[in-house]
Parts: structure tokens; C-alpha cells; sequence
């Protein structure tokens, strides 16, 4: 059996170039310098060690504007073997429920898949709300905060830390897994690499290739709506402390006791 691994990744603008559109609430991302999400690095990585350990054809996938060809273009050079861009005027602004349709609708065009694997969450948004949609949109089991993993006749078993529990699951394929950031060590990409990644054709998926339903189109049928921008500003105030040491601490418990803070106690002796 062959498996059929696909790795969802975002291209986003580097942390040295981001700029909103303060009319749209959006992220500008023409003319700037973008980069494979952070945390997508992560899923790519854990596909192409699942690709050398098993028989597996692993295809990456992204959503957005023409120019997210070169993020796909790094994941081939990585190692990937197919990609995928998901690109289409009519899907431009959508939001992660709008998201979540078009990669449903995508899956269903594919149709053979055994596992897709996406980062925890994106630089540019930080929602984290796709893996779990797409989940729920695809009927298949999500397994997040991943550990170790093998897979044995077409079953997947993996433990993984969840909060203060450790856990073995055990679930037939297909199934979503959710990487975390520092899950492994992404690998460097080869001069051979990338002269071979230019070698490969990409495969577009635009919205006549979803057959056009009307529900999608992310201009307009987004139900997320940024209503302000506000740019945030952590201003602390210094106070210096003077005198001994027993000053310095009795006048740190009186700013303590100030400010709301009673579970202290003196330092003198009763």
C-alpha cells in the first residue's frame, strides 16, 4: 500500500515585513518578502520522515495568491514530491471558515488521501481553527500534540502529551495530525533540491476546478469581520528601590500590599 500524505502549508510575510491595510484589517502582502509559515515547517518535515520510513507519495498544498508557488517550490526542494496551489480571485479575504470549505471542496476532488498534516498555526493570524474545521468538514479524527507515531496495517498509533496526560491512540486511516512547533528539526534544502523542484509542474486548483459552488467566495460570504486595529503598546514604569536591603524589602511588600497583592508578609520577626 502506498500511502497518500498531504501537507497543508501557509505562505506568510516574514516577521520584519508586516504591514495591515488599516481599511481592510488585512495583512499587505504584495512586494514584500514571504516566507513558509514557521510552524509548517514542522509538517513537512514529519511527512517526508513518514515518506522515508513507509511508502509514501507526499504532496504539498497551499492556499493563496499566485506568488505562494514559491513557498510549494521549497517544500518540493525539501524533499515533497507533488504540489498543490489552491489559487482563485473569488477565494482572496476569506476567513478560516471560508478556508476550511475550499480545502473540503479541494479533498473531495483528490479523493484518495490517508493523512494531512498542518502546523498548530500561522504567523499572520494565529487562530489555530483550521485543523480542527477541516476535521469536522472531512469526518476524519484529529490527533494534535503528537509525540511518536507509527503505522501498521493502515492503522495509526501514536502518543502524545495532552495536558497533564499521556495517551496511546490508536485510529484507522485517513486521519488529520496537527504538529507542534519544535515536534522535529526541519531539514536544509539541497542545491539538488531546488534545481529538481523547478524541474516539477504544480498543480492548480482554481474555482472551476472545485466546480464552482456558490457557497465559496471570500470577499463576500466570510462571516469574520475585523472591526478595528488597534496597535498594542506595553509601557512599564520603573521604580527604584533605595537603601539597605530590609528597606529595599519593606518597601517592595507596601508596592505589593498598593497594588492588590495581600498574600505577603513582613520580614520582621514576631
Amino acid at each position: 500500500m502506498t500511502l497518500k500524505i498531504f501537507v497543508l502549508i501557509k505562505q506568510v510575510p516574514s516577521y520584519d515585513n508586516l504591514e495591515i491595510d488599516k481599511s481592510t484589517g488585512t495583512i499587505l502582502r504584495d512586494g514584500i518578502e514571504n516566507i513558509i509559515n514557521p510552524d509548517d515547517l514542522y509538517s513537512i518535515e514529519l511527512g517526508l520522515k513518514l515518506k522515508e520510513k513507509y511508502n509514501a507519495i507526499v504532496s504539498i498544498m497551499t492556499m493563496g495568491p499566485p506568488q505562494a508557488e514559491f513557498a510549494l517550490r521549497e517544500g518540493l526542494a525539501m524533499g515533497a514530491d507533488h504540489a498543490i496551489l489552491i489559487s482563485d480571485p473569488r477565494f482572496a479575504y476569506s476567513d478560516t471558515f471560508q478556508t476550511t470549505l475550499i480545502l473540503k471542496e479541494s479533498f473531495e476532488i483528490i479523493k484518495n488521501y490517508d493523512i494531512i498534516i498542518c502546523g498548530s498555526q500561522t504567523s499572520d493570524s494565529s487562530t489555530g481553527q483550521v485543523p480542527f474545521q477541516l476535521s469536522e468538514a472531512l469526518e476524519i479524527p484529529l490527533i494534535t500534540d503528537i509525540f511518536t507515531l507509527e503505522i501498521e496495517n493502515h492503522i495509526i498509533k501514536c502518543h502524545r502529551n495532552f495536558g497533564h496526560e499521556s495517551q496511546n491512540i490508536e485510529v484507522e486511516l485517513p486521519v488529520l495530525l496537527r504538529t507542534v512547533s519544535h515536534f522535529n528539526s526541519p531539514r536544509y534544502v539541497s542545491l539538488s533540491g531546488i534545481k529538481k523542484a523547478f524541474e516539477k509542474k504544480i498543480q492548480i486548483f482554481d474555482y472551476t476546478i472545485l466546480k464552482s459552488p456558490e457557497y465559496i467566495d471570500g470577499c463576500n460570504k466570510s462571516p469574520t469581520r475585523v472591526v478595528n486595529i488597534e496597535k498594542v503598546e506595553i509601557k512599564r514604569k520603573n521604580n527604584i528601590l533605595e537603601g539597605s536591603v530590609n528597606d529595599k524589602i519593606q518597601s517592595l511588600i507596601q508596592i505589593m500590599k498598593e497594588n492588590g497583592i495581600n498574600n505577603v508578609y513582613s520580614s520582621e520577626k514576631k
